[in-house]
């Protein structure tokens, strides 16, 4: 293990998905003093534990922004960082057991659909189509 410099412009403690991220984008704004602290391994506490799953749709237009950006950012770090990350977008369905539950999932893809995000409804005929 490498020594802990003595002092540093920045230390973040915790390399979970949060220290990471501001190390991430610390560094990629040119900040060259930047110190992580884990006391184990990255990511091996709650984030570990969280699954990686990395929904679209927020409740507000800028949260959808931040969850969109995530998902472009995951995107890319395997080929910016060599290092793999198995990320995989596959998307989601969501089952409405009845009509209120229904009726909830349209305003949430339209909400979506004005938030920029692809989304479409499908009916229970086309959801056994493509997942049988």
């Amino acid at each position: 293990m490498e020594s802990i410099p003595k002092k540093a412009q920045v230390v973040i403690i915790g390399g979970g998905v949060i220290g990471c991220s501001v190390a991430y984008h610390l560094t990629k704004l040119g900040w060259k003093d930047v110190v992580l602290l884990e006391r184990k391994e990255l990511t091996c506490g709650t984030t570990w534990h969280a699954a990686g799953l990395v929904g679209q749709l927020r409740a507000t237009k800028n949260m959808t922004k931040l969850a969109q950006y995530t998902s472009e950012l995951y995107a890319t770090l395997e080929k910016e960082t060599g290092q793999a990350t198995g990320f995989k977008q596959n998307g989601s369905i969501s089952v409405a057991p009845d009509a209120g539950r229904f009726e909830e999932l349209k305003r949430g893809a339209s909400m979506a659909k004005c938030f920029g995000l692809e989304v479409e409804v499908i009916s229970p005929r086309e959801a056994r189509e493509l997942y049988p």
